[in-house]
């Protein structure tokens, strides 16, 4: 052991993960959450600071923490920008409603397999391309219906709404399956939104 090398972990200090007596606050978070426990006295206050400062936290264990605050970060992000009272408007209209979108993903697998049976039968990968493009217009042609009744409903419900982004938005809702929607379809088809 040479007294100039750095050691990963302190000598005599046992490593420990996060837990109640060490919280873990996520980054640029101001602290305003509501406290659910009674203010430590001081002798609690000093003897936890003193723990945390004498604590290591082994590399993977680091990068856990790490990776779990980033998650959480992400996912306040997210929640954030998905809870626009015009997204919420977005998303409840197209679940509401039913759209040849839905379908797209799993049309295309099934005339991606028919074209593979192109050796057996040669008229059916024609056949199949020009099913998958006239599916394609179907489904822009209902893309393009519901962007027509949904700017009517926003109009309506608030006046003074942006719709920038709202289309791809709801597009992308659209054709996504219904169970995978994220997040997930408050409403059933054919509900009042």
């Amino acid at each position: 052991m040479s007294p100039f090398r750095r050691n990963s972990t302190r000598q005599g200090s046992t490593p420990i993960t996060p837990s109640e007596s060490t919280p873990v606050v996520p980054a640029g978070s101001t602290g305003s959450a509501k406290k659910d426990r009674p203010t430590p006295s001081r002798r609690e206050a000093e003897a936890a600071r003193r723990q945390r400062a004498i604590t290591t936290l082994t590399p993977k264990e680091s990068r856990r923490l790490t990776s779990q605050q980033n998650r959480t970060q992400r996912m306040k992000a997210v929640n954030a920008r998905e809870s626009t009272p015009e997204k919420a408007l977005m998303r409840d209209y197209v679940d509401a409603r039913f759209s040849l979108g839905e379908f797209l993903l799993p049309s295309l697998v099934v005339i991606l397999a028919l074209s593979f049976l192109a050796t057996a039968v040669p008229s059916i990968t024609s056949i199949s391309t020009l099913l998958m493009y006239a599916f394609i217009l179907l489904v822009l042609f209902d893309a393009w219906r519901m962007w027509r009744g949904f700017k009517q409903v926003l109009s309506q419900r608030q006046p003074n709404a942006s719709t920038r982004g709202l289309m791809m938005y709801g597009v992308n809702r659209m054709i996504q399956i219904r169970r995978f929607r994220m997040p997930a379809p408050r409403l059933k088809r054919g509900d009042t939104y």
